[in-house]
């Protein structure tokens, strides 16, 4: 016993000791969590357990805000399970470690300095000082969000479901629309299973209510604190500044190319089928959406393969840092940006809006950049291995195999390989993919921001190596 209780001190010693540990730790207690519950016959809807692999991929998905699911949530899941799942979407979203420190907050408890530090990276703020009230900031920001969204989508739902059913879809989707999960409850409708927001391809409301959550999500709790604080300093931080910029961009570069490759598009469920006004809206949709959400309003497996190599781009770049969103985030696709230009003009400094950007910062976002295309590139080359007989048979391409493989990384969760009819084996691969994409590029960030530099006795020779 003894031993046993020595074992266990030195094991929390060590999980513990580094913030990055804490935060994976607590993603997958609630994935462990989640698993337990959607397990239960209780979380069915035919009373019959969904069984070890469905359950543990809903749980994934639905903690990291991923969206890929193997069966229609509305369908597959009871008022129980759809609770659980909503449960860990919005736990997912906001960040255990967030939430946790909000509360101990709340009941003013002292929060220690390391539970500051792990709070500090989970929800991105730059000091400490700033971090209380940017917890409380951050649930404010998220119940207020996701009221607005449950009123306007009721306008719309409840006419279509009733008050009971309305009224749930609609404060489903205001969650899952915030922290850019891409789950959805219009399965059990007339619009059919896995139909996601194809139903809605006509109705503006909806889509642009949608984007709105995606886009208030993705922005990052750090930037729409600044931008409040901005109504009366008239002065935004530079982080707020190239995350609006490279927002902005995205969508309207997005949009312009989603509407011009999709607009002749007639296949079944395809953009081209739609009026003139719907497929502005329907464009602008699929470019807030490819970010990091995962609603579709057209059938993704229809896209010319052009949108999808470009769906790609967006999910690898993703949301906002501090957001409720995943890929590599945008600041750090701004910041390399930025480094290009300054090496093209030979600036030996990075400034935007006059302040010089560290080096370190370059090569930490450089680090990010090459593990997340690593990964991503490693498992589509496995899925092609898993889905050969499907490649050969002409059912999918590599490209789908690709676009699963971003949609995985950056939680997005939409799909043109249909992630359902996948084979076991991919499916098992994907799992860890969604785990890693919704924590990887956050405490990789950390262990290196973390790392003491190390200092040699001895002097190196210069080493000279030529690049390009």
């Amino acid at each position: 016993m003894l031993v046993r209780k020595s074992k266990s001190k030195e094991f929390f010693r060590w999980l513990l000791s580094k913030p990055a540990r804490m935060i994976v730790g607590s993603f997958l207690l609630i994935i462990m969590m989640g698993f337990v519950l959607l397990l239960l016959p209780l979380s069915s809807a035919d009373g019959r357990s969904v069984g070890p692999l469905k359950a543990i991929f809903t749980s994934v998905s639905a903690t990291c805000v991923t969206g890929l699911v193997l069966s229609d949530t509305a369908l597959t899941y009871s008022s129980f399970g759809r609770s659980v799942v909503i449960g860990l979407i919005q736990i997912g979203g906001l960040g255990l470690v967030t939430i946790t420190t909000f509360f101990l907050t709340i009941v003013r408890r002292r929060v220690g300095l390391k539970t500051r530090l792990l709070a500090q990276e989970s929800s991105g703020s730059f000091t400490f000082m700033e971090l209380p009230s940017l917890l409380k900031s951050i649930v404010v920001m998220t119940l207020s969000f996701e009221l607005l969204g449950m009123l306007v989508f009721a306008t719309q739902f409840v006419p279509l479901f009733g008050w009971r059913a309305g009224l749930s879809k609609s404060a489903f989707h205001a969650v899952s629309s915030f922290c850019n999960a891409g789950f959805d409850l219009m399965g059990d409708t007339s619009f059919g299973p896995y139909s996601s927001m194809t139903g809605f391809a006509d109705n503006p409301v909806v889509l642009l209510m949608t984007s709105f959550l995606i886009i208030s999500g993705g922005l990052g709790f750090i930037v729409w604190r600044d931008i409040f604080a901005a109504i009366n300093s008239k002065k935004l931080h530079v982080h707020s500044r190239i995350t609006l910029l490279g927002t902005g961009i995205l969508l309207i570069v997005g949009t312009a190319f989603f509407l011009m490759a999709e607009f002749s598009n007639t296949s079944e469920g395809a953009m081209g089928l739609l009026a003139a006004g719907d497929r502005l809206s329907n464009a602008f949709f699929q470019s807030v959406t490819m970010r990091t959400a995962g609603f579709n309003s057209i059938n993704m497996t229809t896209m010319i393969d052009s949108s999808k190599v470009i769906s790609v781009m967006l999910m690898f770049i993703g949301a906002g840092s501090g957001s409720t969103g995943g890929g590599v985030k945008v600041s750090t696709f701004m910041l390399l940006l930025y480094s290009m230009h300054a090496e093209i003009k030979g600036d030996t400094n990075i400034v935007i809006r006059k302040n010089q950007i560290p080096r370190e910062a370059v090569q930490r976002a450089i680090a990010i950049l090459v593990m997340a295309m690593g990964l991503v590139l490693f498992l589509s080359i496995l899925l092609s291995f898993a889905e050969a007989e499907a490649l050969d048979l002409g059912q999918m391409s590599y490209l789908d195999l690709l676009f699963e493989s971003a949609s995985a990384f950056g939680t997005v969760g939409v799909s043109s390989a249909n992630t359902p009819v996948l084979s076991t084996l991919s499916k098992i691969l994907i799992i860890p993919v969604m785990f890693i994409g919704r924590i990887g590029p956050v405490t990789f960030a950390v262990s290196l921001a973390l790392r003491e530099p190390k200092e040699y006795s001895n002097v190196f020779p210069e080493g000279r190596i030529h690049i390009g």
